[in-house]
């Protein structure tokens, strides 16, 4: 009976040293040494009322060992990589393409939906830290003829956690050119040029390539005016704020 219990308390004691190991990302097996000199190596499952030992071998055979043909059990355990490992690449080369949604009031007080386009390219020099440089496409406001611009920006971003799922954090600053599209608005005739930019990002990367954000983005503008009706000409200067939300696909 006492040989039975230890049996069993061995099978216990595996078993919590198996759910400790995984977590660890450890790789552990099981050898059973028989007193005639035989061994199975595997993982043990269960311990029988009848006093049996049943293992699992490594090409998945079932066997039920009768305990008192055991003299020896042992547990091994390696390094191994977990199905859930976290492997991104924190060093080196990065491609981040991020596609959202602008959300805000246009310079008339409106309220309007714009969306942005943009590509980066950059080095990671550690898993917190990384500098790039990208170009996109935005356009702040889709009911209006106020042309698209296109950023040309520098930016930094890291990544919080060691983990497949982790926060991170983005900023960019740099130049946008207005396209070349004249309007005709409220008796005048409009055109557009660019300004600065700056933006803030904050967000989830899911996995090592998907990625969920929000953030601010500001960007400055003018739209040199004409008059219709008389010789009066200038210039107003616009800052649009938004709100983005959007996702991205890191490689």
């Amino acid at each position: 009976m006492q040989r039975q219990f230890s049996v069993l308390f061995f099978c216990l004691f595996c078993c919590a040293n198996y759910l400790l190991a995984q977590q660890n990302g450890l790789q552990c097996h099981d050898v059973v040494y028989l007193s005639n000199g035989s061994k199975f190596q595997g993982r043990i499952t269960q311990y029988a009322p009848d006093g049996s030992l049943e293992i699992t071998t490594w090409n998945g055979l079932e066997i039920s060992i009768p305990s008192e043909t055991v003299r020896r059990i042992v547990q091994n355990c390696k390094k191994g990589k977990s199905t859930t490992s976290y492997d991104f690449k924190e060093q080196g080369l990065y491609n981040a393409t991020r596609l959202g949604t602008l959300i805000g009031r246009s310079y008339r007080g409106e309220n309007t939906l714009g969306f942005t386009l943009s590509h980066t390219i950059g080095w990671m020099f550690r898993r917190k830290l990384g500098v790039g440089v990208g170009v996109g496409v935005e356009t702040f406001n889709m009911d209006s003829g106020e042309p698209a611009t296109y950023p040309v920006f520098v930016e930094a971003r890291g990544y919080l956690q060691a983990k497949r799922t982790t926060p991170f954090w983005s900023v960019g600053a740099g130049w946008a050119l207005a396209g070349s599209h004249t309007t005709s608005n409220w008796g005048r005739e409009e055109s557009w040029s660019g300004g600065w930019l700056a933006k803030g990002q904050l967000g989830y990367r899911l996995g090592n390539h998907f990625a969920l954000f929000g953030g601010l983005c500001v960007q400055k503008k003018t739209r040199n005016w004409q008059s219709f009706w008389s010789n009066d000409r200038g210039k107003d200067r616009i800052s649009h704020h938004r709100f983005e939300l959007g996702l991205g696909i890191i490689l």
